[in-house]
Protein backbone atom coordinates (compact mmCIF):
# COMPACT_ATOMS: atom_id res chain seq x y z
CA UNK A 1 0.00 0.00 0.00
CA UNK A 2 1.57 3.32 -0.86
CA UNK A 3 2.30 5.64 1.61
CA UNK A 4 -0.56 8.55 2.14
CA UNK A 5 -0.14 11.75 1.25
CA UNK A 6 1.26 14.77 3.86
CA UNK A 7 -1.90 16.93 4.86
CA UNK A 8 -1.21 20.57 4.88
CA UNK A 9 -3.27 22.99 6.92
CA UNK A 10 -3.33 26.56 5.41
CA UNK A 11 -2.41 29.65 7.20
CA UNK A 12 -5.56 31.62 6.30
CA UNK A 13 -4.64 35.11 5.03
CA UNK A 14 -8.11 37.04 5.29
CA UNK A 15 -8.01 39.31 8.22
CA UNK A 16 -9.72 38.13 11.08
CA UNK A 17 -10.01 34.88 10.20
CA UNK A 18 -9.43 32.61 13.11
CA UNK A 19 -10.82 29.13 11.95
CA UNK A 20 -8.58 26.06 11.12
CA UNK A 21 -9.88 23.13 8.70
CA UNK A 22 -8.28 20.44 10.90
CA UNK A 23 -8.77 20.79 14.95
CA UNK A 24 -5.43 19.37 16.80
CA UNK A 25 -7.64 16.71 18.46
CA UNK A 26 -8.38 15.73 14.63
CA UNK A 27 -4.64 16.24 13.64
CA UNK A 28 -4.04 13.66 16.51
CA UNK A 29 -6.40 11.18 14.96
CA UNK A 30 -4.87 11.52 11.14
CA UNK A 31 -1.05 11.20 12.86
CA UNK A 32 -2.51 8.11 14.69
CA UNK A 33 -3.97 6.64 11.24
CA UNK A 34 -0.41 7.35 9.51
CA UNK A 35 -1.10 10.80 7.59
CA UNK A 36 1.53 13.31 8.03
CA UNK A 37 0.57 16.75 8.83
CA UNK A 38 2.25 20.30 8.19
CA UNK A 39 0.66 23.24 9.88
CA UNK A 40 1.34 27.00 8.23
CA UNK A 41 2.39 29.24 11.19
CA UNK A 42 -0.58 31.65 11.23
CA UNK A 43 -0.71 33.87 14.76
CA UNK A 44 -4.19 34.49 14.36
CA UNK A 45 -5.47 31.03 14.39
CA UNK A 46 -7.62 30.36 17.44
CA UNK A 47 -5.49 26.88 17.63
CA UNK A 48 -1.87 27.91 19.05
CA UNK A 49 1.67 26.30 17.46
CA UNK A 50 2.50 23.79 20.83
CA UNK A 51 -1.66 22.24 20.70
CA UNK A 52 -0.30 21.27 16.64
CA UNK A 53 2.86 20.27 17.90
CA UNK A 54 1.51 18.15 20.48
CA UNK A 55 -0.89 16.17 18.46
CA UNK A 56 2.00 15.25 15.78
CA UNK A 57 2.21 18.05 13.71
CA UNK A 58 5.15 19.69 12.12
CA UNK A 59 5.67 23.29 11.86
CA UNK A 60 6.44 25.27 8.89
CA UNK A 61 6.37 28.82 6.85
CA UNK A 62 4.99 26.62 3.83
CA UNK A 63 3.58 23.61 2.93
CA UNK A 64 5.04 22.71 0.29
CA UNK A 65 5.42 19.20 0.93
CA UNK A 66 1.50 18.46 1.51
CA UNK A 67 -0.16 16.85 -1.38
CA UNK A 68 -3.44 17.72 0.45
CA UNK A 69 -3.62 21.43 1.51
CA UNK A 70 -6.74 22.41 3.38
CA UNK A 71 -8.05 25.85 4.72
CA UNK A 72 -11.44 27.55 4.96
CA UNK A 73 -11.03 30.77 3.07
CA UNK A 74 -10.11 31.29 -0.73
CA UNK A 75 -6.19 31.20 -0.69
CA UNK A 76 -4.34 34.11 -2.47
CA UNK A 77 -3.19 33.44 -6.02
CA UNK A 78 0.25 34.05 -5.30
CA UNK A 79 0.46 31.97 -2.65
CA UNK A 80 -1.02 28.59 -4.92
CA UNK A 81 1.06 25.42 -5.45
CA UNK A 82 1.05 24.23 -8.74
CA UNK A 83 0.25 20.25 -8.78
CA UNK A 84 -1.57 20.16 -4.87
CA UNK A 85 -5.31 19.07 -4.05
CA UNK A 86 -6.62 22.48 -2.66
CA UNK A 87 -9.78 21.72 -0.20
CA UNK A 88 -11.50 25.22 0.57
CA UNK A 89 -14.40 27.14 0.28
CA UNK A 90 -13.18 29.04 -2.95
CA UNK A 91 -16.43 30.98 -3.80
CA UNK A 92 -16.02 30.24 -7.75
CA UNK A 93 -18.88 27.29 -8.56
CA UNK A 94 -21.72 30.16 -8.67
CA UNK A 95 -18.77 32.11 -11.36
CA UNK A 96 -18.56 34.47 -9.11
CA UNK A 97 -17.17 37.44 -10.72
CA UNK A 98 -14.29 38.30 -8.29
CA UNK A 99 -13.41 34.97 -7.98
CA UNK A 100 -12.73 34.07 -11.88
CA UNK A 101 -8.81 34.42 -11.69
CA UNK A 102 -8.69 32.31 -8.87
CA UNK A 103 -10.82 29.59 -10.97
CA UNK A 104 -8.35 30.51 -13.83
CA UNK A 105 -5.32 30.06 -11.80
CA UNK A 106 -6.10 26.55 -10.18
CA UNK A 107 -6.61 25.28 -14.11
CA UNK A 108 -3.73 26.92 -14.99
CA UNK A 109 -1.66 25.15 -11.72
CA UNK A 110 -3.20 21.81 -12.99
CA UNK A 111 -3.90 22.04 -9.28
CA UNK A 112 -7.47 20.13 -8.16
CA UNK A 113 -9.80 22.15 -6.20
CA UNK A 114 -12.04 20.39 -3.62
CA UNK A 115 -14.46 22.86 -2.83
CA UNK A 116 -16.35 21.73 0.88
CA UNK A 117 -19.31 23.26 -0.74
CA UNK A 118 -20.03 20.81 -3.66
CA UNK A 119 -19.53 18.45 -1.53
CA UNK A 120 -23.04 16.68 -1.23
CA UNK A 121 -25.03 13.58 -0.85
CA UNK A 122 -27.28 11.83 -3.85
CA UNK A 123 -29.95 13.84 -2.94
CA UNK A 124 -27.68 17.55 -3.20
CA UNK A 125 -27.54 17.83 0.36
CA UNK A 126 -24.22 19.62 1.37
CA UNK A 127 -21.97 17.00 3.53
CA UNK A 128 -19.33 20.13 4.92
CA UNK A 129 -20.61 23.34 6.42
CA UNK A 130 -20.87 26.27 8.82
CA UNK A 131 -24.25 26.87 8.69
CA UNK A 132 -25.21 26.35 11.93
CA UNK A 133 -22.20 28.60 13.75
CA UNK A 134 -23.74 31.08 10.81
CA UNK A 135 -27.44 30.88 12.43
CA UNK A 136 -25.90 30.83 16.37
CA UNK A 137 -23.86 33.51 15.65
CA UNK A 138 -25.91 35.49 13.54
CA UNK A 139 -28.89 35.37 15.82
CA UNK A 140 -26.75 36.51 19.02
CA UNK A 141 -25.26 39.41 17.24
CA UNK A 142 -29.16 40.68 16.16
CA UNK A 143 -29.89 40.30 19.50
CA UNK A 144 -27.53 42.40 21.33
CA UNK A 145 -27.69 44.77 18.65
CA UNK A 146 -31.38 44.71 19.09
CA UNK A 147 -31.10 45.28 22.30
CA UNK A 148 -28.69 48.44 21.81
CA UNK A 149 -30.83 49.94 18.81
CA UNK A 150 -34.09 49.53 21.83
CA UNK A 151 -31.79 51.61 24.54
CA UNK A 152 -31.09 54.32 22.29
CA UNK A 153 -34.66 54.59 22.17
CA UNK A 154 -35.21 54.44 26.05
CA UNK A 155 -36.61 51.32 25.93
CA UNK A 156 -34.36 48.97 28.20
CA UNK A 157 -34.85 45.58 27.35
CA UNK A 158 -32.96 42.13 29.17
CA UNK A 159 -31.69 41.66 25.69
CA UNK A 160 -28.92 44.08 26.95
CA UNK A 161 -27.42 41.43 28.89
CA UNK A 162 -26.27 39.21 25.60
CA UNK A 163 -23.27 40.20 23.85
CA UNK A 164 -22.21 39.92 20.07
CA UNK A 165 -20.50 36.51 19.41
CA UNK A 166 -16.77 37.56 19.31
CA UNK A 167 -16.95 38.34 22.54
CA UNK A 168 -17.75 34.98 24.27
CA UNK A 169 -14.95 32.32 24.06
CA UNK A 170 -17.18 29.75 23.75
CA UNK A 171 -20.71 29.07 23.34
CA UNK A 172 -21.58 27.82 26.52
CA UNK A 173 -20.47 31.14 28.01
CA UNK A 174 -23.27 32.95 25.52
CA UNK A 175 -25.45 30.54 27.04
CA UNK A 176 -24.92 31.71 30.52
CA UNK A 177 -26.18 35.04 29.62
CA UNK A 178 -28.77 34.06 27.38
CA UNK A 179 -29.96 31.74 30.74
CA UNK A 180 -29.69 35.15 32.20
CA UNK A 181 -32.06 37.05 29.88
CA UNK A 182 -34.92 34.44 29.71
CA UNK A 183 -34.77 35.04 33.16
CA UNK A 184 -35.39 38.56 33.34
CA UNK A 185 -38.09 38.59 30.49
CA UNK A 186 -39.99 36.13 32.93
CA UNK A 187 -39.76 38.30 35.78
CA UNK A 188 -39.21 42.12 34.59
CA UNK A 189 -40.40 41.84 31.10
CA UNK A 190 -40.13 44.29 28.40
CA UNK A 191 -41.75 46.85 27.56
CA UNK A 192 -45.23 47.32 27.17
CA UNK A 193 -45.09 49.38 23.94
CA UNK A 194 -42.57 46.10 22.04
CA UNK A 195 -45.60 43.74 22.96
CA UNK A 196 -46.34 40.93 21.86
CA UNK A 197 -42.02 40.66 21.02
CA UNK A 198 -42.38 38.76 17.92
CA UNK A 199 -39.39 37.33 16.44
CA UNK A 200 -39.94 35.92 12.72
CA UNK A 201 -37.45 33.45 11.30
CA UNK A 202 -36.84 32.85 7.39
CA UNK A 203 -35.63 29.19 6.27
CA UNK A 204 -35.21 25.62 7.44
CA UNK A 205 -31.71 24.44 6.84
CA UNK A 206 -28.38 24.40 9.09
CA UNK A 207 -27.98 28.15 9.63
CA UNK A 208 -32.01 28.66 10.91
CA UNK A 209 -31.75 25.93 13.07
CA UNK A 210 -28.32 27.46 14.19
CA UNK A 211 -30.50 31.07 14.94
CA UNK A 212 -33.19 28.80 16.14
CA UNK A 213 -30.95 26.98 18.91
CA UNK A 214 -29.99 30.26 20.57
CA UNK A 215 -33.58 31.70 20.05
CA UNK A 216 -34.85 29.12 22.11
CA UNK A 217 -32.42 29.70 25.19
CA UNK A 218 -35.10 32.72 25.35
CA UNK A 219 -38.38 30.35 25.54
CA UNK A 220 -40.15 31.21 23.13
CA UNK A 221 -43.35 30.53 22.45
CA UNK A 222 -43.69 29.47 18.89
CA UNK A 223 -47.24 30.72 16.67
CA UNK A 224 -48.48 28.75 13.96
CA UNK A 225 -48.62 31.38 10.63
CA UNK A 226 -51.93 30.97 10.22
CA UNK A 227 -52.67 31.93 13.55
CA UNK A 228 -50.61 35.14 13.47
CA UNK A 229 -52.99 37.86 13.18
CA UNK A 230 -55.52 36.37 15.75
CA UNK A 231 -52.75 35.79 17.82
CA UNK A 232 -51.09 39.98 18.11
CA UNK A 233 -54.79 41.03 18.40
CA UNK A 234 -55.00 39.34 21.62
CA UNK A 235 -51.92 38.99 23.04
CA UNK A 236 -50.71 42.82 23.03
CA UNK A 237 -50.00 42.90 26.82
CA UNK A 238 -48.04 39.76 27.38
CA UNK A 239 -44.89 41.71 28.51
CA UNK A 240 -43.31 38.31 30.05
CA UNK A 241 -42.77 35.98 26.70
CA UNK A 242 -41.13 36.57 23.66
CA UNK A 243 -42.76 34.83 20.76
CA UNK A 244 -41.40 33.56 17.47
CA UNK A 245 -42.79 32.47 13.91
CA UNK A 246 -40.65 30.43 11.59
CA UNK A 247 -41.70 30.97 8.10
CA UNK A 248 -41.34 27.99 5.85
CA UNK A 249 -41.31 28.52 1.87
CA UNK A 250 -45.32 28.43 1.69
CA UNK A 251 -45.48 30.88 4.14
CA UNK A 252 -42.89 33.21 2.73
CA UNK A 253 -43.94 33.45 -1.03
CA UNK A 254 -47.06 32.65 -3.00
CA UNK A 255 -48.43 32.25 -6.77
CA UNK A 256 -49.36 36.16 -8.15
CA UNK A 257 -52.20 33.96 -9.66
CA UNK A 258 -53.34 33.57 -5.51
CA UNK A 259 -53.79 29.63 -6.63
CA UNK A 260 -51.96 27.03 -4.21
CA UNK A 261 -48.38 26.38 -3.12
CA UNK A 262 -46.69 23.88 -4.53
CA UNK A 263 -42.43 23.96 -4.00
CA UNK A 264 -42.18 21.88 -7.13
CA UNK A 265 -43.40 24.32 -9.48
CA UNK A 266 -42.07 27.45 -7.89
CA UNK A 267 -38.71 25.88 -8.05
CA UNK A 268 -39.28 25.25 -11.93
CA UNK A 269 -40.78 28.76 -12.56
CA UNK A 270 -40.01 30.94 -9.76
CA UNK A 271 -41.65 34.16 -11.86
CA UNK A 272 -45.14 33.12 -10.97
CA UNK A 273 -44.28 33.76 -7.58
CA UNK A 274 -44.11 37.19 -5.13
CA UNK A 275 -43.37 37.77 -1.69
CA UNK A 276 -45.93 37.10 0.93
CA UNK A 277 -44.27 39.07 3.88
CA UNK A 278 -46.76 41.54 3.68
CA UNK A 279 -48.46 39.42 5.68
CA UNK A 280 -46.16 38.82 8.34
CA UNK A 281 -43.83 41.56 8.88
CA UNK A 282 -46.32 43.89 10.35
CA UNK A 283 -46.44 41.98 13.49
CA UNK A 284 -42.37 41.60 13.51
CA UNK A 285 -39.70 43.30 16.01
CA UNK A 286 -36.94 41.32 14.61
CA UNK A 287 -36.55 39.39 11.56
CA UNK A 288 -33.75 36.84 10.86
CA UNK A 289 -33.46 35.95 7.23
CA UNK A 290 -31.63 32.74 6.46
CA UNK A 291 -33.27 31.63 3.37
CA UNK A 292 -31.34 30.52 0.00
CA UNK A 293 -31.79 33.18 -2.63
CA UNK A 294 -30.67 33.92 -6.36
CA UNK A 295 -31.35 35.80 -9.06
CA UNK A 296 -34.28 33.97 -10.06
CA UNK A 297 -36.18 34.19 -6.95
CA UNK A 298 -38.35 36.68 -5.92
CA UNK A 299 -37.14 39.37 -3.21
CA UNK A 300 -38.71 38.79 0.02
CA UNK A 301 -38.45 42.19 1.24
CA UNK A 302 -38.13 45.16 -0.96
CA UNK A 303 -38.21 48.76 -0.37
CA UNK A 304 -41.98 49.30 -2.03
CA UNK A 305 -43.08 47.10 0.72
CA UNK A 306 -41.38 48.61 3.15
CA UNK A 307 -42.89 52.15 2.27
CA UNK A 308 -46.53 50.98 1.62
CA UNK A 309 -46.66 49.04 4.99
CA UNK A 310 -45.06 52.27 6.85
CA UNK A 311 -47.66 54.49 5.02
CA UNK A 312 -50.26 52.14 6.24
CA UNK A 313 -48.97 52.52 9.70
CA UNK A 314 -48.70 49.11 9.43
CA UNK A 315 -44.16 48.52 10.43
CA UNK A 316 -43.26 48.27 13.87
CA UNK A 317 -40.03 45.98 12.97
CA UNK A 318 -37.09 47.50 14.52
CA UNK A 319 -34.66 45.15 12.77
CA UNK A 320 -33.37 42.72 10.21
CA UNK A 321 -30.51 40.01 10.07
CA UNK A 322 -29.54 38.92 7.29
CA UNK A 323 -27.74 35.95 7.67
CA UNK A 324 -27.48 34.91 4.09
CA UNK A 325 -25.82 37.99 2.95
CA UNK A 326 -26.82 38.47 -0.49
CA UNK A 327 -26.55 42.16 -1.85
CA UNK A 328 -29.15 43.39 -3.06
CA UNK A 329 -31.04 39.72 -2.68
CA UNK A 330 -33.86 38.44 -0.93
CA UNK A 331 -33.44 41.83 1.43
CA UNK A 332 -33.17 44.00 -0.89
CA UNK A 333 -32.10 46.82 1.72
CA UNK A 334 -29.03 44.35 2.08
CA UNK A 335 -26.60 47.47 0.09
CA UNK A 336 -23.44 45.90 1.61
CA UNK A 337 -21.81 43.09 3.68
CA UNK A 338 -20.93 44.67 7.15
CA UNK A 339 -18.03 43.09 9.87
CA UNK A 340 -18.04 41.88 13.18
CA UNK A 341 -17.35 45.22 15.03
CA UNK A 342 -18.90 47.35 12.56
CA UNK A 343 -22.16 45.35 12.03
CA UNK A 344 -25.23 47.12 11.61
CA UNK A 345 -26.50 49.98 9.22
CA UNK A 346 -30.07 51.49 9.04
CA UNK A 347 -31.83 52.18 6.45
CA UNK A 348 -33.89 55.24 6.39
CA UNK A 349 -37.17 53.65 4.31
CA UNK A 350 -39.05 57.00 3.99
CA UNK A 351 -35.78 59.21 3.00
CA UNK A 352 -34.20 56.08 1.11
CA UNK A 353 -30.91 56.43 2.90
CA UNK A 354 -28.77 54.73 5.46
CA UNK A 355 -26.35 55.61 7.77
CA UNK A 356 -23.96 53.32 9.74
CA UNK A 357 -24.34 51.79 13.36
CA UNK A 358 -28.03 52.01 15.22
CA UNK A 359 -29.31 55.27 14.94
CA UNK A 360 -31.35 56.65 13.13
CA UNK A 361 -35.17 56.38 11.35
CA UNK A 362 -35.66 53.19 9.89
CA UNK A 363 -34.63 49.29 9.95
CA UNK A 364 -31.40 48.55 11.16
CA UNK A 365 -29.92 46.14 9.16
CA UNK A 366 -27.42 43.67 10.39
CA UNK A 367 -25.33 41.89 7.35
CA UNK A 368 -22.18 39.74 8.21
CA UNK A 369 -20.45 38.31 5.86
CA UNK A 370 -18.10 35.75 8.13
CA UNK A 371 -20.68 34.89 11.00
CA UNK A 372 -18.57 31.57 12.11
CA UNK A 373 -15.78 32.81 12.60
CA UNK A 374 -17.06 34.83 15.83
CA UNK A 375 -16.84 31.43 17.57
CA UNK A 376 -13.90 30.05 15.97
CA UNK A 377 -12.56 27.30 18.20
CA UNK A 378 -16.23 26.00 18.69
CA UNK A 379 -16.83 26.18 14.75
CA UNK A 380 -13.62 24.58 13.47
CA UNK A 381 -14.38 21.55 16.23
CA UNK A 382 -17.50 21.28 14.63
CA UNK A 383 -16.57 21.77 11.24
CA UNK A 384 -13.42 19.40 11.52
CA UNK A 385 -15.29 16.38 12.89
CA UNK A 386 -17.00 16.65 9.32
CA UNK A 387 -14.33 16.61 7.21
CA UNK A 388 -11.51 14.49 8.82
CA UNK A 389 -12.99 11.06 7.48
CA UNK A 390 -12.87 12.63 3.87
CA UNK A 391 -9.50 13.99 4.33
CA UNK A 392 -8.29 10.71 5.71
CA UNK A 393 -10.14 9.37 2.41
CA UNK A 394 -8.14 11.84 0.20
CA UNK A 395 -4.66 11.06 1.90
CA UNK A 396 -5.05 7.76 1.47
CA UNK A 397 -6.41 7.30 -1.68
CA UNK A 398 -5.57 10.14 -3.58
CA UNK A 399 -7.96 11.78 -6.49
CA UNK A 400 -5.19 10.77 -9.13
CA UNK A 401 -8.08 9.52 -11.61
CA UNK A 402 -10.32 12.84 -10.69
CA UNK A 403 -14.12 12.43 -10.86
CA UNK A 404 -13.35 8.47 -10.94
CA UNK A 405 -10.84 7.88 -8.57
CA UNK A 406 -11.56 4.31 -6.19
CA UNK A 407 -11.58 4.37 -2.50
CA UNK A 408 -13.35 7.78 -2.11
CA UNK A 409 -17.08 8.87 -1.09
CA UNK A 410 -18.84 9.87 -4.20
CA UNK A 411 -19.83 13.18 -1.84
CA UNK A 412 -16.12 13.94 -2.07
CA UNK A 413 -15.76 12.86 -5.65
CA UNK A 414 -18.99 15.19 -6.50
CA UNK A 415 -16.84 18.19 -5.00
CA UNK A 416 -14.12 18.18 -7.55
CA UNK A 417 -14.56 21.53 -9.79
CA UNK A 418 -10.87 20.80 -11.77
CA UNK A 419 -8.52 18.50 -12.43
CA UNK A 420 -5.30 18.10 -14.32
CA UNK A 421 -6.34 21.71 -15.83
CA UNK A 422 -9.65 20.83 -16.87
CA UNK A 423 -12.67 21.56 -15.61
CA UNK A 424 -14.85 18.72 -14.03
CA UNK A 425 -18.04 17.48 -15.55
CA UNK A 426 -20.41 18.55 -13.26
CA UNK A 427 -18.65 22.33 -13.35
CA UNK A 428 -18.10 22.39 -17.36
CA UNK A 429 -20.94 25.13 -17.31
CA UNK A 430 -18.33 27.65 -15.53
CA UNK A 431 -16.13 27.81 -19.41
CA UNK A 432 -18.87 30.34 -19.75
CA UNK A 433 -17.79 32.55 -16.70
CA UNK A 434 -13.71 31.78 -16.69
CA UNK A 435 -13.19 31.60 -20.39
CA UNK A 436 -10.61 29.85 -22.71
CA UNK A 437 -11.28 26.39 -21.13
CA UNK A 438 -12.89 23.39 -23.66
CA UNK A 439 -15.28 21.63 -20.78
CA UNK A 440 -16.65 18.11 -20.62
CA UNK A 441 -20.03 18.09 -21.67
CA UNK A 442 -22.22 17.86 -18.25
CA UNK A 443 -25.27 19.81 -16.96
CA UNK A 444 -25.30 23.46 -14.76
CA UNK A 445 -24.72 23.21 -11.36
CA UNK A 446 -27.86 24.42 -9.75
CA UNK A 447 -26.46 24.93 -6.06
CA UNK A 448 -26.69 23.10 -2.87
CA UNK A 449 -29.87 23.43 -1.22
CA UNK A 450 -28.17 26.12 1.27
CA UNK A 451 -24.92 27.87 0.61
CA UNK A 452 -24.24 29.83 3.89
CA UNK A 453 -20.45 28.37 3.39
CA UNK A 454 -18.89 31.50 4.99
Amino acid sequence: MPLPMTIGILGETREGERRAALTPDDVAWLVKQGVPVLVEKNPQRIFTWQEYEQAGARLVTRAHDAGLLMGIKEPRIGDLMPGRIYSVFSHTIKGQDHNMPLLRAFLDGRITLLDYEAMVDGRGKRLIYFGRFAGICGMLDSLHCLGARLALRGLTTPLSLIRPAWQYASLEEARTDLVRAREAIAGEGLPLALSPFIIGVTGHGNVSRGAQEILDELDPVEILPRRMESFTQHEQAERHRIFKIVLEPEEKLRRRDKGEFYMEEYLADPDRFESNLDRYLPHLTLLIHTSYWDERYPRLVTKKLLQELSRAGRLRLEMIGDLSCDIRGSIEITSHATTSRDPVFTYDHIRDRETNGLAGDGITVLAVDNLPTELPRDASRGFSSQIREYAYQVATCGLAQGEESPGVQAGVRRGLVTHDGRLTRRFAHLSDFVGGVRPRPSRAFSGPSRTASR
